[in-house]
């Protein structure tokens, strides 16, 4: 298969399948529309650059089914779900950003302690939903937007521990950091949604 620029198009594989698009030159200046989606796709980016690992995890199930890469799925729901405001004055909704999509329960009675060194998430190992099981293991996953940082581990816990622990950084100051955990499948082939625990002072 041939991948590279050829006149006003450009060729390249993605997902085992040729793609082909066209070079095009604008002159027409962008409309306001055009300026919220490169707003959105700015703010989106930041938000995922320092958790592209988690989200290869995250997404990685509902890729292999759209034929799609995982982060391409994580911008996809990301953009159109969780910004929230009008331009140019936009800002994150923690509360629906996905960090990890799909069809597992997740355990939504997590709590979280903050610890010295990190953070103490618990949660009721007997509490088994349809679809539950007891050798699923948890996601955790702290961010930091004023630091467009994160910390986050998946490959943590069975669900049967009942417990986990995140290892977190301190910085000099104080900082805030939105809490999320998921849960995968043994065998990884299926993934929860992650679920925003809440915010805490780290």
């Amino acid at each position: 298969m041939y991948k590279g620029k050829r006149g006003k198009t450009v060729t390249y594989e993605l997902n085992g399948q040729e793609v082909q698009r066209t070079i095009g030159v604008r002159t027409t200046p962008p409309t306001i529309s055009d300026l919220a989606r490169r707003e959105k796709m700015t703010i989106v980016n930041n938000l995922h650059q320092p958790v592209k690992e988690f989200l290869r995890t995250g997404y990685k199930i509902q890729g292999k089914r759209k034929r799609k890469t995982a982060y391409a799925m994580a911008v996809s729901y990301n953009i159109t779900q969780a910004i929230a405001g009008t331009y140019p004055e936009f800002e994150i909704d923690f509360d629906k950003v996905l960090f990890s999509q799909g069809d597992l329960p997740v355990s939504e009675d997590v709590q979280v302690e903050v610890r010295e060194t990190g953070l103490a998430f618990t949660w009721n190992p007997g509490l088994l939903k349809k679809g539950m099981k007891s050798n699923d293991s948890v996601l955790m996953l702290a961010y930091c937007a004023e630091k467009e940082s994160a910390f986050f581990e998946v490959n943590g816990n069975r669900r049967s521990f009942g417990n986990d622990f995140l290892e977190v950084t301190a910085y000099h100051q104080q900082m805030t950091l939105e809490v999320y955990v998921a849960f995968e499948s043994a065998e990884g082939k299926s993934i929860s949604n992650s679920f925003h625990v809440g915010q805490v002072r780290f």
